[in-house]
């Protein structure tokens, strides 16, 4: 059985050397250095965050661009200091005085909060060069030991995230032990920038954005419709081939469904509606999940044991209202459409399910190049519904499939819904960056709240599990996570343009439209380009197209009922290869779904597990 790989608790136990300490002190060096550019500062937040820190600022202007050097320059005369961070402690009185005189009213704010929480009425503090700043810390010893850094941006961020509150100046950084470390970061900034689904979307004519339509809702173009129909199909296919039943439900729903869901108390402020309809009494909603339309699936019948497991799976669009100042391209949207199952069974079978939900997940990660799955097994948070009994049992079976794969994972603690444990797959990209990937969760609120049961054995009523599932998850986000991990260049089996085919001279384009055709006949999607012009302009075109391959005849070809081949990302040129081997080529190619050739791995990264 596989075992845990650690315990990750809630908060981490962070070290003082380690890059937390690093990029908090750093943190806190940046704000010293701001006030002494605006002495009529106000300090918000300023925590570290993956691969580097920032920190919220209520100024008397607003900042420019060439601020960040002259920020830059007073921590870097702070550093060279070298003097300590030391730790203090105020009780709650001392300390609203102390930051109220320095009219510090969003540090005040936030002791007014701990003190509802902390326990023994102090407050710490940490002090360095004369800058006293409210925190717990940890923190590097002395601003010496502060690597190099950078700082990044300025953003705006609301007060404590609620738009209704003041709106603050956001300043990113990033630091690092050594310089190496922080050059190959800025590199690989670089390497973000240029696969920007955003700007992809746009030089590849994938998806757009239109504000008369509006905010967070995305047009698939004809290039990205292809990719996401291919997407749908394989995900059509591998689910009818593991026992699903695909379904479809309705878009809008009356209120009292959602009452009774839980979703009105609990979501309403994300819901769009309410919906008048029928006599003005009755109101609807629009669907901000699928799990009640799968329950009233599964209830339009009483099962038996015997019909169990049901695995109900649906691509059913829903949509959420998200605040402007969070929607990105297609990685955060108000429309969207989520992979959603829902498989109902007995607890004697839900081990099993879970298991076979884990394996489609691990051919999932597999298919699309994704590496180096990090697994989780987050359990009950403090507030929850159900029994403990109930969440015993769920947890049990989360872990048990997980054991019996021995796969290794980490015990998220606490990290649980308040419905539900799941186990989180996190998902490794091309260049290293992490991804949420599948869930899978075992609810225990809505068989409760919907009375889903079966009939058991006995013949008596008995209560069902419900898994929660997701691969997808989002189709908008993870399709515009795809853009950015292959760069634009998708694989064969997803690509709009598999095949271009480029005559050299007009005396070869009865041949090049006889090849089309070969290739079009296998289902292969071809693009002729038969046009006057330089043949070296034609495959330049082609190339940024991201066509796979390009397919140059001439009379010569034609008379040996051959082709020169020109693969994506190679320079290199093949000559005289037959058409019907290449033809074969490409269909296995497509019908594999294999990655493509310039597709690149990050340097080092593990393969997945599945691979081994």
């Amino acid at each position: 059985m596989a075992k845990p790989e650690q315990r990750m608790g809630r908060k981490a136990d962070h070290g003082p050397d380690d890059l937390y300490a690093l990029r908090h002190s750093a943190a806190h060096v940046m704000a010293g250095a701001v006030l002494e550019l605006f002495p009529d500062a106000r300090f918000g937040f300023g925590p570290p965050v993956t691969d580097g820190f920032y920190y919220d600022f209520d100024l008397p202007r607003a900042l420019q661009p060439d601020d960040l050097a002259k920020i830059e320059e007073r921590m870097q005369a702070m550093v060279k200091k070298d003097v300590p961070f030391e730790r203090s402690e105020m009780d709650v009185p001392q300390a609203l005085r102390f930051f109220g005189d320095k009219h510090q009213d969003y540090k005040v704010d936030q002791i007014q909060k701990l003190d509802e929480t902390i326990e023994d009425g102090k407050v710490g503090v940490y002090t360095h060069g004369g800058f006293v700043d409210l925190c717990r810390g940890p923190h590097l010893e002395r601003t010496g030991k502060i690597g190099p850094f950078k700082l990044m941006s300025i953003a705006g961020a609301y007060w404590r995230g609620d738009e209704h509150n003041a709106q603050l100046q956001r300043v990113y950084g990033t630091v690092w032990p050594t310089q190496p470390e922080l050059d190959a970061y800025l590199e690989r900034l670089k390497e973000i920038d240029r696969r920007d689904h955003r700007a992809l979307g746009r030089d590849l004519e994938l998806f757009r954005i239109d504000e008369e339509l509006g905010s967070g809702l995305v047009l698939w173009l004809p290039n990205l419709s292809i990719v996401r129909e291919e997407l749908e199909t394989w995900w059509r296919a591998e689910h009818r081939k593991r026992g699903y039943t695909l379904v479809y439900t309705p878009h809008i729903a009356h209120e009292k469904i959602y009452q009774r869901s839980g979703h009105l108390e609990k979501y309403g402020e994300n819901m769009y509606g309410p919906l008048p309809l029928d006599d003005g009494n009755q109101n609807f909603w629009i669907k901000p999940m699928n799990c009640p339309g799968h329950i009233k699936v599964f209830q339009s019948k009483i099962h038996s044991y015997r019909d169990l497991p049901m695995r109900i799976g649906e691509l059913g669009t829903v949509y959420r209202y998200e605040r402007g100042g969070t929607l990105h391209g297609m990685l955060r949207v108000r429309g969207f459409t989520q992979d959603d199952s829902h498989i109902f069974c007995s607890w004697d079978q839900a081990q099993a399910e879970i298991g076979k939900v884990f394996d489609l997940a691990m051919e999932f990660l597999r298919i699309f190049g994704y590496t180096d799955p990090a697994i989780y097994l987050a359990t009950r948070p403090a507030k929850r519904l159900g029994t403990d009994d109930l969440w015993d049992k769920a947890e049990a079976a989360l872990r048990q499939a997980l054991g019996e794969r021995e796969v290794p994972y980490k015990i998220d603690e606490g990290g649980g819904v308040f419905y539900a444990p799941k186990i989180d797959i996190k998902m490794r990209d091309a260049i290293g960056r992490e991804w949420q990937g599948p869930t899978i969760q075992i609810d225990l609120n809505l068989p409760e709240r919907f009375d889903v049961t079966f009939v058991n054995e006995q013949g008596q009523r008995e209560r069902a599990v419900m898994i929660h599932r997701v691969l997808f998850g989002s189709l908008e986000r993870f399709v515009g996570g795809l853009i950015e991990h292959y760069a634009g260049n998708f694989p064969l089996w997803l690509a709009w343009e598999q095949v271009t085919v480029i005559p050299v001279r007009e005396s070869a384009r009865p041949y090049a439209e006889e090849v089309a055709t070969l290739l079009r006949d296998r289902g292969l999607r071809v693009a002729l380009d038969a046009q006057a012009g330089d043949m070296r302009t034609r495959i330049k075109e082609a190339t940024e197209r991201k066509a796979n391959y390009i397919l140059v005849v001439g009379d010569r070809e034609a008379a040996a009922r051959q082709v020169s081949i020109r693969r994506r990302g190679s320079r290199d040129e093949e000559r005289g290869v037959a058409v019907d081997a290449i033809v074969e080529r490409l269909v296995a190619e497509r019908d594999g779904k294999q990655l493509p050739p310039d597709f690149v791995r990050p340097e080092g990264a593990p393969t997945l597990m599945a691979d081994a």
